[in-house]
């Protein structure tokens, strides 16, 4: 047993199992990840790495495991998806899966390739685990739901910590309350009455935290700068694979390397000279599709109109403003003395207009 001193939850014990994946390097590689990306040049706390965040959602997967009752066998398969769900992010997380999605074709998620062979492989070979169960519990099939569902443990996870070394008010869940009054109901994960204010809290934590940190604009620019020198890295040459394979410090050695605009973007990230809204408007109404395919031609516009060279006009039009920030409709609350349903909590259409006041 290993035990692990964290900031967020305490103490964390690794089993034997999950401390051989931890060691791995697969899994080590993921210190070298910032969970928020480029949210530093904002908050400058904002350091904490994917490897934390996997241990911590691996943390709260194990007691809710506990709490639900669940097989030995069960409960290992929902642990070791939840300590292994992140393996897939490139480097600086999010932040550079728009500028390599279009190339890879394939969700951080999908981590297959990284369950089936090397030392990742091995340990689970060696403690009879499949990699088909551990994708299908990451993409929240089943008991999955824990790892990957409407109120899970990699949300709960990420919304403590990253509320904690952000510094921003918004992460006050009371997760051990939530974890207790959580059960399983017609195969179903849900809340009993009991924990509607726990779950109320985490949810509101989530829609706040998108505009105050997730879609900060010096985020979303920032943002936009490294794909921008990902995308012209790419093509005069560059391998997508190789760099989704990279870490943080590996992206920026190798966007140094490149020179020319590429290497200019990461010098001006590093240096945080990064560039300034010019025009800010609100585009709900636009369709994205459209925004997209006529991307090329509002830059060549507005950049002739500027009199400034294209590469220096960067367009973003983030998901926030055409999407609903939570993943979908309903949130089923239980009380499990009657079984009966007690209310459907934060549907998404009944609350649209409020969520539209942070767009």
């Amino acid at each position: 047993m290993t035990e692990i001193r964290d900031p967020v939850h305490g103490y964390i014990r690794l089993d034997g199992l999950s401390s051989e994946l931890a060691d791995t390097p697969q899994m080590q590689r993921l210190r070298w990840i910032r969970q928020l990306g480029l949210a530093s040049l904002v908050y400058p706390g904002a350091n904490h790495t994917r490897f934390e965040h996997s241990l911590g959602a691996y943390h709260l997967a194990d007691l809710l495991s506990r709490q639900l009752g669940l097989e030995e066998e069960e409960s290992r398969t929902v642990c070791v998806a939840a300590l292994l769900h992140d393996l897939g992010h490139g480097p600086l997380s999010h932040a550079t899966e728009a500028a390599l999605e279009p190339f890879i074709r394939k969700e951080h998620e999908s981590i297959m390739d990284l369950l089936k062979r090397g030392e990742i492989g091995d340990v689970l070979s060696d403690h009879g685990l499949m990699a088909t169960d551990i994708q299908k519990a990451v993409n929240g099939s089943g008991l999955g739901q824990i790892v990957s569902g409407e109120i899970d443990v990699d949300r709960m996870d990420y919304l403590l910590r990253d509320a904690h070394y952000t510094g921003v008010a918004y992460g006050v869940i009371d997760r051990l309350r939530l974890l207790q009054k959580m059960t399983l109901h017609e195969g179903k994960l849900v809340v009993e009455g009991g924990g509607v204010s726990a779950a109320t809290s985490m949810l509101i934590s989530r829609l706040l935290m998108h505009p105050s940190v997730y879609y900060h604009h010096v985020c979303r620019i920032s943002e936009c700068m490294i794909a921008a020198a990902i995308r012209r890295a790419i093509d005069e040459g560059a391998s997508p694979a190789a760099i989704r394979a990279m870490d943080d410090m590996e992206l920026f050695a190798f966007l140094a390397s490149a020179g020319g605009y590429a290497a200019e973007m990461a010098e001006r990230i590093r240096s945080r000279r990064i560039f300034k809204r010019a025009v800010y408007v609100g585009l709900e109404c636009l369709d994205p599709s459209l925004l997209r395919i006529n991307e090329k031609i509002l830059t060549s516009e507005i950049a002739h109109e500027a009199g400034v060279e294209a590469d220096y006009i960067l367009l973003d039009n983030p998901a926030l403003l055409n999407e609903d920030p939570y993943d979908s409709g309903w949130i089923a609350v239980i009380s499990i003395e009657d079984s009966e349903e007690l209310t459907l909590l934060l549907s998404a259409d009944e609350y649209g207009d409020t969520l539209g006041e942070f767009d």
